[in-house]
């Protein structure tokens, strides 16, 4: 029998109607992924513990059982002004809000509650492996000449894999736009607490706490709470320009705005308010022999909630 082809495989996703009931989704709801990882059989299990006459491993029970898959989506817009990018179902079940208006702006932000869930299909050369009622987190990183990306993790319902032949692509990947690098042309330079300097690599963590309930009466994939977290490198500027080192002992909050794109249609911004990003913990760095600043960044919202940062989809 011939061996499975490991590159062989397409991810689909498909939002769920009723939570945890297989959506179905085919080739026309396959992701333009890279660098995917299943986890097909995540288990958690409890020891028996029996009392016996001699020394040895106990019988492992299993409790718990779900599965899990990570993978990264170029960061681009839809190439049309307000509609969504296909990805966007991806976001919305890691707790974000989309927000629309139309011919002009797509908008996610963080929400306190969601109920959007998806079923994934992972195929790896006629094996179906299945996730449930997945819902998850995600990064975003823009690094200088490199693809802008989101790296998503999701957490799914177990169910049994199937024999299954790969369906068609058909049409699926058409909502998916080609990325540009991020360089000199691409990418204007960042906003940080008023300040706009050359950077070199940017990181975003929506910090999702995804947790998995399986109790009498529940069996639930559940995002509980976030806390967004960052980092960023920039060339140093003389202290005269921008104190960076004071700005983060005094604990002041202020704006980052992050843009990429040439094009109006495909054009995204990862910004904060001027009361939400913090900065913590700044250093020097190296850039080929010239100072850098790194910083982790942390995305503090308002009492109202849900405003600490936005991904924005629009020409300006």
């Amino acid at each position: 029998m011939p061996a499975l082809l490991s590159e062989n495989v397409i991810t689909a996703a498909k939002v769920e109607t009723v939570y945890g009931t297989d959506a179905v989704p085919t080739g026309a709801d396959a992701l333009v992924t890279s660098e995917v990882k299943l986890m097909p059989l995540e288990m958690k299990t409890v020891s028996r513990k029996l009392d016996k006459p001699n020394s040895g491993s106990d019988q492992e029970l299993t409790v718990d059982f779900h599965a899990m898959i990570e993978f990264s989506v170029e960061l681009v817009g839809s190439g049309v002004l307000g509609t969504a990018p296909s990805f966007g179902k991806l976001l919305r079940a890691c707790r974000c809000l989309e927000t629309t208006v139309a011919t002009t702006s797509v908008t996610y932000t963080p929400q306190r509650a969601s109920t959007t869930s998806l079923t994934i299909y992972f195929w790896l050369d006629g094996n179906l492996h299945k996730l449930l009622g997945a819902r998850g987190t995600f990064t975003i990183e823009v690094n200088s000449q490199n693809i802008p990306y989101l790296k998503f993790k999701f957490t799914g319902l177990w169910v049994q894999p199937i024999a299954n032949a790969n369906p068609t692509v058909l049409g699926g990947w058409t909502g998916f736009q080609i990325p540009v690098a991020v360089n000199f042309d691409n990418t204007p330079v960042p906003a940080l607490h008023g300040y706009a300097g050359v950077y070199k690599a940017f990181s975003f963590d929506a910090g999702n706490n995804v947790q998995v309930f399986n109790n009498p009466g529940e069996r639930e994939i559940r995002i509980t709470s976030h806390a967004a977290k960052g980092s960023i490198s920039m060339l140093a500027p003389d202290l005269a320009t921008k104190d960076f080192f004071t700005i983060a002992r005094n604990n002041t909050l202020g704006l980052l705005k992050i843009e990429h794109g040439p094009t109006t249609t495909t054009k995204w911004f990862l910004q904060c308010a001027s009361n939400t990003c913090q900065i913590m913990n700044p250093k020097y760095g190296d850039d080929e022999g010239r100072a850098t600043i790194e910083a982790n960044l942390n995305f503090v919202p308002t009492l109202a909630g849900g405003d600490e940062w936005a991904l924005r989809f629009a020409a300006t």
